[in-house]
């Protein structure tokens, strides 16, 4: 059987409620590819989160850059290690409210719980002189290749 319905042109409203339903849907959908949730637009519950701080990596004089982007954490917060090959930084933000008071959420877009982010290096590197510093938010890593990818002689020629 085919049902036909009639077609209204959208007011405002219904366009901003068929735009936060799209929206919705793209979050979903990303959570199940990628493994990354948020929390629906209103909720009672805390919300809950699985998310991968953003990271840049290069190489430059024969050591390897990492930074990552993890505010609002302390020192003690965050874990680093490193073998040869693989990177691992994982850490967590605490819930700021607890089972007995949590607010009606709107929006929520501030991540707490853990998080865990491993990624394979590019080169070789020292594990025994691997530098970490946390600075405004920002984590940086020196770690240094154990094979030299240029010398200052070989770009002279």
């Amino acid at each position: 059987m085919l049902t036909l319905r009639e077609r209204r042109p959208l007011g405002r409203r219904s366009i901003l409620s068929e735009l936060e339903r799209v929206h919705n849907l793209v979050e979903n959908l990303m959570g199940e590819v990628f493994g990354l949730s948020t929390p629906s637009s209103t909720t009672t519950s805390t919300p809950t989160w699985t998310w991968l701080p953003p990271m840049n990596m290069w190489v430059e004089n024969n050591t390897l850059f990492v930074e990552c982007f993890v505010p609002g954490l302390n020192k003690d917060q965050l874990e680093v290690n490193v073998t040869e090959d693989t990177l691992t930084i994982s850490g967590t933000y605490k819930n700021p409210w607890n089972e007995n008071n949590t607010p009606t959420f709107y929006m929520y877009e501030y991540p707490f719980g853990s998080f865990y982010r491993q990624v394979s290096l590019p080169f070789p590197v020292n594990t025994q002189q691997v530098n970490a510093k946390y600075e405004n938010g920002v984590l940086r890593i020196t770690l240094p290749l154990t094979c030299l990818l240029y010398t200052s002689d070989a770009a002279d020629e």
